[in-house]
């Protein structure tokens, strides 16, 4: 340990090449007096409440088991990405819906649902996804 404090390779590590060292020694290196617990528990937090908001969203979709289902991606503007099963009965503003559910900063944002390709907005919200050609799809979403 003190050859590592005066920043001198240990004899052991003589044999090892530096790539290999320099990742077992940055990977080992953390302090208890740092300050990255707070900016973590700070990212946790929010990481929290964007699963809760997540699992709220997912609640509010009413699934009837009796009806066929379909998994739909939804990749967001921000970089973010939601994964939700509808039944094929399920209108394109209950995508919408749980979007904005799953993510409230976007209520007061103006977007628009794509498909991926061919790239066409989703303007007729009335569809079901069955209409719309959306089963099993990849939806982006795009600020306006």
């Amino acid at each position: 340990m003190n050859s590592l404090r005066k920043r001198v390779t240990p004899e052991e590590f003589s044999s090892c090449s530096s790539f290999f060292l320099f990742l077992l020694l940055s990977s080992s290196s953390s302090s208890s007096s740092s300050a990255t617990p707070e900016l973590t528990s700070a990212a946790s937090s929010a990481q929290q409440d964007q699963l809760d908001n997540e699992s709220q969203a997912s609640s509010l979709v009413t699934l009837d088991s009796s009806q066929p289902v379909t998994n739909i991606q939804i990749r967001l503007a921000d970089g973010g990405r939601l994964v939700q099963r509808f039944n094929y009965t399920h209108r394109v503003s209950d995508v919408r819906q749980f979007v904005v559910a799953a993510r409230p900063t976007m209520a007061a944002r103006e977007f628009v649902l794509m498909t991926t390709f061919p790239n066409k907005e989703l303007t007729d919200e009335s569809q079901t996804l069955e209409q719309a050609k959306l089963l099993n799809a990849v939806i982006v979403q795009r600020l306006n």
